[in-house]
């Protein structure tokens, strides 16, 4: 049985309610439907991503070449000058 951790409210099949961030040992069928429906994570893939980050690796990492500027940093794009808005023309007036 494999042990998840609740990302939503759930109702087990007592009827027993169950709360957010709740750990909870269910069926393999049941974690995955819960898994599947962005309900619940697996305890065990949380342990992996903890232990990848503390060796440190990390599923978000980035790498990026001598010279270049990094990710979403300053910089990232510049912009080009605006050009100049030509003058708006009056309506003409009536007489």
């Amino acid at each position: 049985m494999p042990k998840i951790r609740l990302l939503a409210p759930w109702t087990n099949d007592k009827g027993e309610p169950q709360a957010v961030g709740a750990e909870v040992d269910v069926s393999e069928e049941q974690a995955q439907d819960l898994s599947n429906r962005g309900m619940a994570s697996y305890i065990e893939d949380e342990e992996a991503a903890a232990k990848a980050a503390a060796e440190g690796g990390s599923y978000t990492a980035r790498a990026t070449r001598e010279g270049t500027a990094p990710l979403g940093g300053a910089g990232q794009q510049e912009s080009q000058p605006q050009q100049p808005r030509p003058p708006q023309q009056e309506p003409p007036k009536k007489k």
